[in-house]
């Protein structure tokens, strides 16, 4: 299946939506806020993983808390490839989860799943992180740093992205 930006922020919306619908009229404004941190990472990296018939990710606070530390400096000391974590570095306040979870969604279109690498200079390294067969657990954090940047990242248990090994 082949994401596309517009394709996939549908999709997030409708899971938005489906998340939302599940509230009384009455109490749509006041269920927003009660979304988890946890829900909000979880939920649509669950449904790209049950797209490919992979479970779902179980959310593990002992993870988030290593993936607080992880963006706790914002960044600075994350430089660089590091097994079984996803980061997400964007200008502004504004970047929810789920923009982290589509940007690491849309790097499928650089994944060739034939061969089962990234296309030739491109990167789908977050993809792969997010589709990993063996990863059972997930914890993510974010931050806004003083720069005016939103940083987030997921850590994965077991991790992935072995190389020589495909995701799926």
């Amino acid at each position: 299946m082949e994401y596309t930006s517009r394709s996939l922020s549908r999709w997030l919306a409708v899971v938005g939506a489906l998340l939302l619908s599940s509230c009384s009229p009455n109490t749509l404004a006041a269920a927003a806020p009660q979304i988890s941190l946890a829900q909000q990472f979880v939920v649509p990296q669950s449904h790209l993983r049950a797209i490919r018939g992979l479970r779902p990710l179980r959310w593990s606070d002992a993870l988030a808390d290593q993936a607080a530390r992880f963006v706790g400096d914002c960044g600075a000391a994350s430089a660089g490839f590091v097994a079984g974590v996803n980061m997400f570095r964007a200008r502004g306040a504004a970047w929810q989860p789920s923009d982290a979870v589509a940007a690491w969604a849309e790097q499928a279109e650089h994944y060739d799943f034939g061969s089962g690498a990234c296309a030739a200079g491109r990167q789908c390294a977050q993809f792969r992180q997010v589709m990993w067969r063996g990863s059972q657990e997930v914890g993510c954090a974010a931050v806004e740093c003083p720069s005016g940047e939103t940083v987030m990242a997921c850590h994965y248990e077991p991790r992935g992205n072995v190389l020589g090994q495909r995701p799926f």
